[in-house]
């Protein structure tokens, strides 16, 4: 009996080829999407699991006090994890890390050659036994047993010795510090959030030998036993600020755990995280929901045509029904046919898949490869896919076949003589909502996207170059490098600075003269240069820092932002130029100047206090060279600093950024976004057009006659496209209706998460509404045309 179905679906497949292709086509590109969409989300889910003890692994972060706005940092003090692991009986190890010079950056020689390596990181040795780290030579136990060892990774191994061994040879770092290599370890997983090359044993610094609970800089790991309970161990590292740190320095409330589970994908509250960009959980939602939506379109596709198609095979499910079929034999009929239609959908889905998996890569950052394609999971889900969207897609034109009279059908009974059936109305009106509500998605994500780009930020980021310094060896050879870079004819001006906006900057209190007790938050960067000039920023009163210092000069001269000058007391910014203010740079700081706000991180923050700084001998060091050119020949302008660089110091490697690159990745999630709501409205657009066509060219086959008719008595080709299209169109307009409010709500939540937000144009709505209906007017024409040029002799030849 089985069989015997197969054979009559195969048959009534090859019979309607146009509308078999038509089907076959639309649920391919839907399945296509569905399995990137969802292999991106399981890759996405994946991160982190692959560590042996990893449902005890957790990550310490705190909760700052109100004057920080109740933020929650993943950076801590450095003596979170050596007191949790002796006044917490339920800590049974910790590691801490931290990016070396808090960049990550060095110039590494190895032998005869130099390299740039920006993912160094400081850490403890238990870190290697916390994640079961696998090492190709040495291994954990020896890793950090003697002074002044590093371990890398197996890729950069790869990199500095070729295929020799590594174990015991040296490498110099930053033309300064000779250390020895002490294991190789296997590269993390793209699915981790490590991604670290090389790691030094922090206690061979002044970052493991000083334990202190002030600065805030080290990301805290710890693992806990496996019978305890994570709630109660929160209070207890809690209880440990009020043990150690004295009042008047507590700046942090609480403590919490976070499941290493978690870190990748629910850590979007959470600031200076500095292991491997983190994936953000709505995002994954939002995935998953477009992937359900594109195959849910897909499957009302195939319903609206199986069930238009429905009359061709009416008289014989009739003959069936009366010989004694039962209902759930012609229901499995018609699931037979489209298991087929969709069999074959798969197998050209996976193949579109595979095509369009570098694009699809480079549009969302993700790294889905032809073995992750055809991996058992990705079968399985594919299997999955299969079976959902047989069982959706079957559902409603088996249900109806199965319960409509035999005389009905024996009548061709199956649906009203005109129009389409309020249901499949529904379900086309269902589609064209779902994609203009995309539409608007994209124009409102574009837009404000733009609004980012375009905005003032109170300086400007563009042309300027930054250039990492730390593997100068030494103050006068910096100096003749500066030199010979200012002498370009594209160098507008230079600064020397500890960090650039946004990256790098030190978390310094300033205290009001009237409170001393109440201390602002800032970022604060140390420089030396003409640092007004250099970023562009708008100096409201004052000057900017002095270029020349006594070298007996004790005195740090700081430039402020209009937050700090509000904070301090002073209306009017030129009534604080001069004063004295105690700041944890120095309790004897000078204000030299007031600048205009500018935001120094994403535009979805506030912005904040922020101070640059100079005085001789900054307790932090300058990091960052920063180059204002001016210049039509930008690469020409990089190659004669370049080489300017690798004639004085040719033992280091060259690297630089640029700004507006750097600040274009505070946006990384919404592009990401932007790029996954545009492809899949253009996704459903096309599949439902697909349907839509097949519909119309159905429609038109249907009312051929009535055409016909229609023509001999006088109908033109504008009344006949009319008739055609005229209850599509109305569709489409109505869908408009609907998705706009809905739209409107959703995306006004999604701008939310910025600070400074477009407001949603009036005319987001017409664009949306007029593509639409342009596309439908488009793809339902073409059939209304072809049907009204027909000859109507050739329609009326039955008759």
């Amino acid at each position: 009996m089985i069989l015997n179905y197969i054979k009559i679906a195969w048959r009534s497949i090859v019979k309607n080829r146009f509308f078999s292709l038509l089907n076959v086509l639309g649920l391919a590109i839907s399945l296509a999407a569905a399995i990137l969409l969802l292999s991106f989300a399981r890759q996405e889910w994946s991160y982190n699991k692959q560590f042996a003890k990893e449902s005890s692994i957790y990550r310490v972060y705190l909760q700052a006090t109100a004057e920080y706005n109740f933020e929650k940092w993943t950076n801590l003090p450095n003596a979170v994890g050596p007191n949790m692991l002796t006044d917490i009986p339920e800590v049974k190890s910790f590691a801490r890390l931290v990016k070396l010079d808090f960049t990550g950056f060095a110039s590494i020689q190895a032998k005869e050659d130099t390299y740039i390596e920006k993912k160094i990181f400081l850490t403890d040795s238990a870190f290697f036994d916390i994640f079961d780290v696998e090492f190709l030579e040495g291994s954990r136990q020896s890793s950090f047993s003697r002074p002044k060892s590093v371990v890398i990774s197996a890729s950069e191994k790869k990199k500095l010795f070729g295929d020799s061994p590594a174990l015991n040879q040296t490498i110099v770092l930053n033309q300064r510090d000779t250390v020895n290599i002490a294991g190789v370890f296997q590269d993390f997983p793209t699915n981790s959030s490590f991604d670290a090359t090389i790691f030094l044993n922090m206690m061979d610094s002044w970052m493991g030998t000083n334990v202190y609970w002030s600065n805030a800089s080290y990301q805290t790991f710890c693992l806990l036993d496996g019978k305890a309970i994570p709630a109660d161990v929160e209070q207890k590292a809690t209880a440990l600020i009020d043990k150690y740190v004295p009042k008047d320095d507590q700046y942090y409330t609480q403590f919490f755990l976070q499941p290493l589970s978690k870190v990748h994908l629910y850590s979007a509250d959470l600031k200076d995280n500095i292991l491997r960009a983190a994936g953000d959980i709505a995002s994954v939602k939002m995935v998953i929901l477009l992937a359900a939506l594109v195959i849910l379109i897909a499957c009302i596709n195939y319903m609206n045509l199986a069930t238009a198609r429905s009359q061709r095979h009416a008289k014989e499910v009739g003959i069936n029904k009366v010989l004694g079929a039962h209902p759930h034999q012609i229901k499995i009929r018609f699931y037979l046919e489209t298991g087929l239609i969709t069999f074959f959908s798969i197998g050209a889905g996976l193949m579109i898949a595979l095509a369009m998996a570098p694009v699809f890569n480079n549009l969302v950052g993700s790294n889905i490869s032809a073995t992750q394609l055809f991996s058992a999971e990705n079968m399985g889900l594919s299997l999955a896919l299969w079976l959902v969207t047989t069982l959706l897609g079957g559902s409603y034109p088996a249900t109806l076949m199965a319960r409509i009279p035999s005389l009905s059908l024996m009548k061709k009974m199956t649906s009203s003589k005109r129009g389409m059936p309020i249901f499949r109305q529904g379900l086309v009106l269902f589609q064209f909502t779902c994609s203009t509500i995309l539409i608007i998605g994209v124009i409102v994500i574009s837009l404000q996207m733009k609004h980012v780009a375009n905005k003032d930020l109170g300086y400007q980021p563009s042309n300027i170059m930054i250039v990492p310094i730390r593997s100068i060896p030494s103050t006068d050879k910096y100096q003749s490098i500066k030199k010979a870079v200012e002498d370009l004819a594209g160098t507008v001006s230079t600064a020397t600075v500890q960090s650039f906006p946004g990256y790098g900057e030190s978390g310094k209190n300033v205290y009001n003269p009237s409170s001393p007790q109440a201390g602002l938050p800032t970022s604060n960067s140390s420089t030396n240069g003409p640092v007004v000039q250099t970023l562009g920023l708008h100096l409201l009163a004052g000057t900017d820092l002095p270029q020349q210092l006594n070298p007996n000069d004790t005195t740090c001269y700081v430039l402020i932002n209009e937050v700090v000058s509000s904070f301090l007391g002073y209306a009017d910014p030129n009534d604080a130029i001069g004063k004295n203010v105690s700041t944890e740079m120095s309790r004897h700081s000078v204000i030299s100047g007031v600048v205009r706000n500018f935001n120094f991180n994403s535009l979805k923050g506030n912005i904040g206090g922020y101070v640059y700084s100079r005085m001789n001998n900054p307790s932090e060091g300058y990091r960052y060279l920063l180059l204002r050119y001016d210049t039509n020949r930008k690469e020409d302008y990089v190659a004669q600093i370049q080489s300017i660089f690798e004639t004085q110091i040719p033992q280091a490697a060259f690297d630089y950024q640029f700004l507006d690159d750097h600040i274009k990745s505070f946006y990384t999630a919404e592009s990401r976004t932007n790029n996954i709501v545009a492809t899949a409205s253009i996704l459903t657009i096309v599949v439902a057009c697909i349907g839509l066509f097949g519909l119309a060219a159905f429609t038109a086959e249907q009312r051929k006659k009535e055409i016909g008719v229609r023509k001999v008595l006088g109908s033109s080709i504008y009344n006949i496209v009319q008739l055609l299209s005229a209850h599509f169109l109305l569709l489409t307009i109505l869908s408009l209706i609907i998705a706009s409010p809905i739209a409107w709500w959703i995306f006004s939540e999604w701008l939310q998460n910025f600070n400074d937000k477009i407001s949603i144009p009036w005319w987001s709505f017409l664009v949306a509404g007029l593509f639409s209906t342009g596309i439908a007017v488009l793809t339902i024409g073409y059939q209304a045309l072809k049907a009204a040029r027909a000859n109507p002799i050739n329609s009326l030849r039955d008759e």
